[in-house]
């Protein structure tokens, strides 16, 4: 959650000015508004803030945060920026980490004392409140019920223009009201009877963006964000609030339901810790990064199949993913998905880690980084009866045990498939766990791949091993590794069994590899020449409409 830190300018109308000389020459939508204060902790302390109650430092949660470590206070609080702001729009990222019944975490705007602001407040049991507050006495403005867990972030926006004042979480309006309080005051953070850390302080002027341009923007200037953009248009996520939302599922929930054009979803630079989930119901999905590298945009979680839920029980693989992809015909491009899950610092046990859950059809991955440990990339389908396709061109996948894995129907092509060491001698893990259907003739085909490690050591790596979900004997996977360079970490025999069930009854083959772990053994079944062509990648994709993403 780092962003380079901004001070408060102290000459606001000067920059609001010039941003809007931005706007005469075509610039962003967001110019509309100036940037007044933003901090990102990352300078390790709090200077430019007043402290009332609490105790608050700096602490690592991925980057710098700020945290608020005093649980038996009702009014812990920060104050930073001018007495004197009148219009403007707060966001800043929120994680509660203790929230009992009469807990809060909250955000605060135009706060004229200590204990007179109004409040944007996550609560127990899944209530998210806008409230004014006056001399301590809080009025509700409105409320919303919306799932709110303890150790999970939260992006919380204040809009107060004019009497009115709206609040956001994760991009969703919560509430909107008037309100009769100072038409000034300063921002603030704040938490009661309760633990949390903060994030990504931002505060603009001007409040919601125009909805009609200003008189100095040039009628050729972009349309202006709206909450609700219609189906076939795109939008912005921006950590920094620079765009339509700040968060990537808060714009795919924009997204119109049932929508039967392309939606583009553009994610500019930094680390999204957030779980994002695509669904059926939302069909042609773009995200794609702005800068072309897929580094400059993570979208990532660190939940594991045995992490505890907050209502009890685990995650189980499938829950633990990152990304969960359920709309058809989603496409990425330029970003990285993760799972963050320390493995080193947990002892559950099941590790599995999800960095993407795939159950749709027609899916395009084009230059992705696929990041995690254990169960990296699950290529799954709907159900058994349904086959999901995925082209994934010039990614990244890397992971140690089965982390590509699933019956989803998959082409990786011109990838690169890193092994990361476990710091075994002999066994550092397995490149795939296939669980294809025995009606499904397609499962994963790896061409023109190149397979790599961190420093697994030779003859120690398994090209895969066949999963039978449930112990079903009709999931015979099927996998084939063709024309690709494999590395000496590639074992001899790199086929093996895998819960009772022989990798000989599985359909494993290869064909033409090259490289010092493509050594060919009794052990390693080859396609023959007259075989090949039925195993190429648009065989595998073509399925009964003739889907043909790879021009």
């Amino acid at each position: 959650m780092c962003r380079n830190r901004r001070f408060p300018l102290l000459a606001a109308a000067a920059a609001t000015a010039a941003l809007l000389a931005l706007t005469q020459l075509g610039g962003a939508q967001s110019a509309y508004a100036a940037s007044l204060f933003g901090d990102d902790f990352s300078d390790g302390d709090t200077a430019g803030w007043s402290k009332s109650g609490g105790t608050w430092s700096v602490v690592t949660d991925g980057s710098p945060a700020l945290q608020q470590a005093k649980g038996d206070t009702d009014n812990a609080r920060l104050f930073a920026g001018s007495s004197s702001w009148t219009d403007y729009t707060v966001q800043a990222q929120v994680k509660p980490l203790t929230l009992p019944a009469d807990g809060a975490a909250a955000l605060l705007a135009r706060a004229s004392g200590s204990t007179t602001f109004y409040r944007l407040a996550l609560l127990p049991g899944d209530q998210v409140r806008l409230e004014s507050v006056r001399s301590g006495t809080a009025t509700a403005l409105g409320s919303a019920s919306r799932p709110v867990a303890a150790g999970t972030w939260y992006a919380l926006r204040i809009e107060v223009a004019g009497s009115t004042v709206r609040g956001y979480v994760d991009g969703a309006l919560v509430a909107s009201g008037t309100g009769t309080l100072s038409a000034t005051g300063r921002i603030g953070l704040q938490t009661r009877y309760a633990t949390a850390r903060y994030d990504d302080v931002t505060v603009t002027s001007g409040g919601t963006t125009p909805t009609t341009p200003p008189a100095t923007v040039s009628p050729t200037a972009p349309p202006t964000p709206t909450s609700t953009p219609p189906a076939g248009q795109s939008s912005v996520v921006a950590r920094d609030g620079s765009g339509d939302f700040t968060s990537v599922q808060a714009a795919v929930n924009a997204v119109p339901s049932g929508n039967s054009s392309r939606h583009t979803i553009t994610i500019r630079p930094g680390t999204y810790r957030e779980l994002v989930t695509i669904p059926a119901d939302r069909p042609y999905v773009s995200l794609v990064g702005s800068t072309g590298n897929a580094g400059d945009v993570v979208i990532t979680y660190d939940n594991a199949s045995g992490t505890p839920k907050p209502e009890g029980g685990t995650y189980g693989t499938s829950g633990s993913a990152s990304v969960t992809i359920d709309g058809h015909d989603f496409t990425a491009k330029h970003l990285t998905f993760s799972n963050s899950f320390d493995e080193a610092a947990h002892d559950y046990s099941a590790e599995q880690a999800v960095a993407v859950l795939t159950r749709a059809d027609r899916l395009v991955f084009d230059n992705v980084r696929f990041l995690g440990n254990q169960d990296t990339l699950y290529h799954n389908s709907a159900n058994s009866g349904t086959i999901g396709r995925a082209y994934f061109r010039n990614c990244h996948v890397e992971g140690d045990v089965d982390f590509i894995f699933g019956r989803g129907t998959g082409v990786f092509d011109r990838c690169e498939i890193r092994s990361l060491s476990r710091g075994s001698s002999s066994n550092n893990g397995y490149v795939t766990a296939p669980s294809t259907m025995i009606s499904n003739p397609y499962g994963l085909l790896f061409t023109r791949c190149t397979l790599t490690t961190d420093s697994a050591g030779a003859q120690s790596v398994h090209l895969g091993r066949p999963w039978h979900p449930s112990g079903d004997v009709n999931a015979i996977g099927q996998v084939v590794f063709r024309d690709s360079v494999l590395g000496a970490h590639i074992k001899d025999s790199p086929w093996t069994d895998m819960s009772g069930f022989s990798w000989r009854d599985a359909r494993f083959f290869e064909y033409r590899n090259t490289g010092a772990g493509a050594t060919v053994t009794v052990d390693r079944p080859q396609l023959t020449d007259a075989q090949a062509p039925t195993y190429a990648a648009q065989k595998y994709l073509a399925g009964s409409d003739g889907w043909n993403p790879l021009s």
